[in-house]
């Protein structure tokens, strides 16, 4: 190798490590907000799905039970709070690992799945989850589902990555036959439930507790049948954002059973 070939290839080398130094010089190292980085940014940023329930969207008004829980825990902290939808479990949790949430305020069942990737604030409400379908009529045949164990062989309908899933996998171990899920994207589970009631689905699921306030919505649903035990249900935030939980947490169990908060329940349910 001559000597011009040789600093030639020594120079490209030498710019090769100049463009890759500085290439990782902009990557910004992304992680989960703790309660510091929430008072230096000054917002709470917060991921639900859409429901009457939680949190619903009108235009650029937002409301709900769920929402003015969240908005008080804001205003205690002083900072801002931010709300963005997101309808598929597996895209929050990724949100709160890189920092682009603080909080997921959907209903989400304690598991032990989730408690893997997730630390669970205080209990919410205490709910089973129950099966919802359509009530026959003289012109369309009662093929309504009595038992768990009609399940067997049938398919159920969740939001995609829902919390749900684990339960209906849970059920189908339980009866010893296959139950069958169908998971739809960029839905809520309050979405799938509207899509029961206009005949699009066969069904879906939803915790108890919200029973009485669907059924006034959607007269021609049913939401009789169980399937399985009461769970707890929370908010959650990542594994690492210890001191965040411990505010929300200290905020929950102060604010929980005040009259504020029957006021509110009364409101919405």
């Amino acid at each position: 190798m001559n000597f011009r070939l040789g600093f030639k290839i020594i120079v490209i080398f030498l710019l090769l490590g100049l463009v890759v130094f500085s290439s990782c010089k902009k990557i910004e190292i992304k992680k989960p907000h703790d309660l510091m980085d929430v008072l230096k940014e000054g917002r709470l940023a917060v991921i639900t799905d859409s429901s009457s329930l939680g949190f619903e969207f009108t235009g650029d008004s937002i409301s709900g039970f769920q929402y003015e829980i969240i908005k008080a825990f804001a205003d205690s902290l002083g900072v801002e709070l931010q709300i963005a939808e997101q309808n598929d479990m597996a895209e929050a949790i990724q949100s709160l690992e890189t920092g682009e949430c603080d909080i997921i305020a959907n209903i989400i069942p304690m598991t032990t799945e989730h408690n893997k990737l997730l630390s669970f604030s205080e209990t919410l409400l205490t709910a089973s989850q129950i099966l919802v379908q359509r009530i026959g009529n003289d012109t369309v045949p009662n093929s309504m589902i009595k038992s768990q164990s009609e399940l067997a062989n049938d398919t159920i309908y969740l939001p995609a990555n829902s919390p749900y899933k684990m339960r209906i996998e849970h059920l189908s171990d339980e009866i010893a036959e296959m139950i069958y899920v169908q998971e739809i994207e960029n839905v809520s589970n309050e979405d799938l439930i509207q899509m029961v009631s206009e005949g699009k689905i066969k069904n879906t699921i939803c915790p108890d507790q919200f029973a009485l306030k669907y059924k006034t919505k959607y007269p021609n649903l049913d939401f009789s049948l169980s399937l399985g035990f009461n769970q707890n249900y929370s908010w959650a935030v990542h594994k690492s954002s210890t001191r965040l939980l411990e505010k929300l947490n200290t905020f929950l169990k102060d604010f929980i059973g005040t009259t504020d908060y029957w006021n509110l329940y009364r409101k919405y349910y």
